[in-house]
């Protein structure tokens, strides 16, 4: 198949793995199913506790095998995840258990799915064009998200089980692409000869371990990431709750959510031409902070408008970041590698999330928006202080 139609499945697949109705209003759900603000941070927290540990192992899986096959297993796990939700009336443990599934789907398919993407480019001679193919991965994720929350805000308006039911289609069908999605290094004597190496498996961590030790970039992009630009990834999650507190109403909730991942997808799609600028990696989080502080001060629907565009400014580093990581990078286990990024991010979410969450049952959900903010200020001083170290988030 030609690297065109490739990417035409591989987007489409993206994009049907985050098509969620769901996304739209299940934090509200578990809220007014009776969970304190203290119970849902602890379920996210779970979340991320519980990718951190099956990151690393799937991506070793997905090094070890076709990545396809991890591809084909991720959406039915998630299933799972909505199967659990729709008929959890307010049980704790059975929206825990959702999340434990949604963790399994996403360490299947995060490492593998960008190696796959990163190795065809190179393979066919295109890996200087892979910032911009994963602009477009991360447009294709930010429209299904968009598009999900847009109609399951309409969805929610009217049965909030209704929306979690309808997150389930989209998910069989991704299960269907994969298998046009040809994993390069299953075409050649290297990759059979990958499989028929005694421990190999195992080899993969040691891999990812001596990338780490020896790329003193890659280390400072994963912490750039993992540490920095994940406080915004986290927030979005108790967006809903930031919705209460400021009184915008349930069918707005899939408009806002779409107009802000609309956004997020022209800045990822565009991102590549802001290459070549080391000034951003410090400027644009420290803008994006600057925004969840002003976003902060006041408790009507306006001030939504400025925490979208807080989300929207730091999109652009999310692309740069990873596309850097993928470049500095130079070993075999390309998956094992990039799940140990999110792992990173994963260990740090389930801080973030607890000191969040219980920031906000003590003080309310505005003013913990406004201390998350200013956070951005620490990290912009160290990238600028790496940058003189010759270090650099982005290319």
């Amino acid at each position: 198949m030609a690297l065109r139609g490739f990417l035409r499945i591989y987007y489409a697949y993206v994009f049907l793995f985050d098509f969620m109705l769901g996304y739209a209003i299940y934090t509200a759900l578990f809220s007014l199913e009776g969970l304190s603000i203290t119970q849902i941070g602890i379920l996210l927290a779970f979340w991320s506790g519980s990718a951190i540990v099956l990151e690393m192992p799937s991506g070793a899986l997905s090094d070890h095998f076709d990545r396809r096959v991890l591809l084909v297993l991720a959406p039915l796990a998630k299933t799972l995840t909505f199967i659990l939700w729709a008929v959890a009336a307010g049980n704790f443990w059975l929206y825990g258990l959702g999340f434990l599934f949604w963790s399994l789907a996403q360490a299947m398919q995060s490492g593998s799915r960008e190696a796959l993407l990163y190795e065809r480019m190179a393979h066919d001679g295109r890996s200087a064009d892979f910032d911009r193919a994963l602009g477009r991965d991360n447009a294709a994720e930010g429209l299904g998200i968009g598009l999900g929350t847009l109609i399951g805000g309409f969805v929610g308006w009217y049965s909030f089980e209704w929306a979690i039911w309808l997150s389930i289609p989209p998910l069989l069908v991704a299960t269907l692409l994969p298998y046009w999605l040809k994993d390069v290094r299953r075409s050649g004597p290297a990759g059979a000869k990958s499989d028929d190496m005694p421990g190999s498996y195992l080899l993969h961590f040691k891999d990812a371990v001596n990338e780490f030790r020896a790329h003193a970039d890659l280390r400072f992009v994963t912490t750039y990431i993992a540490v920095g630009l994940v406080v915004f990834e986290i927030l979005e999650e108790f967006d809903q709750l930031y919705y209460l507190a400021t009184d915008v109403p349930v069918w707005a909730w899939g408009i806002l959510a779409a107009g802000v991942e609309g956004c997020h997808a022209i800045a990822s799609l565009y991102a590549y031409r802001l290459a070549g600028r080391p000034v951003l990696a410090w400027l644009l989080p420290l803008a994006g902070g600057a925004l969840l502080v002003l976003s902060s001060i006041g408790a009507s629907p306006y001030y939504v408008l400025i925490l979208s565009l807080g989300y929207i400014v730091v999109a652009p580093m999310g692309v740069l970041a990873e596309a850097r990581f993928h470049r500095v990078m130079e070993g075999r286990s390309r998956a094992t590698t990039t799940s140990a990024l999110v792992m990173a991010e994963n260990i740090v979410g389930v801080f973030f999330t607890l000191v969040f969450g219980t920031l906000a049952d003590s003080i309310g959900i505005l003013p913990a928006y406004g201390w998350a903010g200013l956070a951005m200020v620490p990290l912009a001083v160290w990238v600028m202080w790496g940058e003189t170290r010759g270090l650099r988030a982005s290319d």
